[in-house]
């Protein structure tokens, strides 16, 4: 179902500069900071890690469905060319969400996992776990294409990893997955978000996956009173100081974030 709101703002300084950021081409937009550094895209949150993210970073991205996290993505998709793969819905469908969203996805090469598992794979097994194994393969076919691209600075966003974990994937193959991505990732100074959503998984499999991976983003919703609150917070940035305080943000006709304080 369409979003009905118009479009969203991450206000993070002065709104202009986010219109004006929009305007420039792909080839001018910011692909890494020069220090080792790819910027997350979210203004407020680059400046709290001075400038970006490590290069090469495996990135667990936790949420709550109900924080509509799928904006996240869109934002993080916008600093540099990103290999976006879906697995819930078709292209087209997140394409027309982030038309009306006014965010752009001329940068962006769409990966269809869901139409190569539901009408190409999984009709021609009866067996689900033959079935998830095929797509895993496909999926290292499609990896090992990117590996020989000349592309460098680029973004892999799994929308969502979930996914492939809720097919029952045997911990040993899923290793080996993340193991390429982050043989990729790394030899091409690129980075990878795994959005993972919040009480879909058991715990030990959760813990184990951010174990594996290099960053966690961590996207919560609490209710206070009359009103919920959405928060952000990075508790773990491998080589780098964590944000452990939470940033919030709020979800009405648009997204910004909020740095109002609590008063007690």
């Amino acid at each position: 179902m369409p979003y009905s709101y118009e479009k969203v703002v991450i206000i993070a300084g002065v709104i202009e500069e986010r219109k004006a950021e929009s305007a420039i081409s792909i080839d001018d937009r910011p692909q890494g900071t020069g220090n080792g550094r790819l910027p997350t895209g979210i203004d407020i949150l680059d400046r709290n890690i001075n400038g970006g993210l490590p290069a090469g970073s495996l990135v667990y991205f936790s949420a709550d469905p109900k924080s509509m996290p799928e904006v996240f993505l869109y934002e993080l998709s916008a600093p540099r060319k990103t290999y976006y793969i879906i697995t819930h819905t078709s292209p087209v469908y997140v394409k027309r969400n982030m038309d009306e969203l006014d965010l752009r996805y001329d940068s962006i090469e769409f990966i269809d996992l869901h139409e190569e598992y539901y009408n190409r794979i999984l009709p021609a097994t009866s067996d689900r776990h033959v079935a998830a194994k095929k797509l895993v393969s496909y999926l290292g076919v499609l990896l090992n294409e990117l590996k020989k691209k000349g592309d460098r600075n680029f973004t892999i966003i799994f929308d969502s990893f979930s996914f492939l974990v809720d097919l029952g994937i045997d911990v040993d193959m899923l290793k080996r997955l993340l193991d390429e991505i982050q043989a990729i990732i790394s030899e091409k100074d690129g980075i990878c978000y795994l959005m993972m959503v919040k009480g879909m998984h058991h715990e030990s499999v959760e813990n184990r996956i951010q174990y594996w991976c290099d960053v966690i983003f961590d996207i919560d919703i609490e209710r206070k009173g009359d009103k919920i609150v959405n928060k952000l917070a990075l508790p773990k940035i491998r080589g780098m100081t964590p944000v452990t305080d939470y940033i919030k943000f709020k979800v009405t006709d648009r997204i910004t974030i909020d740095t109002s304080k609590d008063i007690a």
